[in-house]
């Protein structure tokens, strides 16, 4: 077995299955990582918030910005190329685990250039309007 960053290998990105775990503590990183593991999502990314100044697609290029200094807290999971189907079912193992539920993501055509800061923020936006019963707009 040989390991080489993805940048050097000849691999289309944007077919690359992983997740992003961003902000979580050591404990609930890990309890993630083995129910991603669990559905065979073997790849995954955990981040911080120095981390949130990283374009999304840069992120998936294995480009992580170190430099930020106001990066937001909320603990997030942003799925690349993942089944609908495997996400809810993560998401349903989240109960089972008795972890609180985080904000969570999908890349898209739309967010692949948006910063990490960027998204989530959008994230918590779209929660709170679904709690009050609003349309958010992007």
């Amino acid at each position: 077995m040989s390991f080489e960053k993805m940048s050097s290998l000849n691999i289309n990105v944007e077919n690359r299955s992983f997740v992003i775990l961003y902000n979580f503590n050591p404990k609930e990183a890990t309890m993630i990582k083995n129910i991603c593991n669990l559905y065979g999502i073997k790849d995954q990314v955990i981040l911080s918030p120095e981390n949130a100044n990283s374009i999304i697609k840069d992120i998936i290029e294995d480009k992580i910005d170190n430099n930020c200094e106001d990066g937001l807290s909320h603990k997030s999971l942003i799925f690349n190329n993942i089944a609908h189907m495997k996400i809810s079912a993560i998401i349903d193992s989240f109960k089972k685990f008795r972890l609180q539920r985080p904000l969570v993501a999908m890349t898209t055509d739309s967010n692949l250039n948006w910063d990490l800061n960027t998204l989530i923020s959008n994230l918590v936006e779209e929660r709170l309007a679904m709690k009050s019963g609003k349309v958010v707009k992007h």
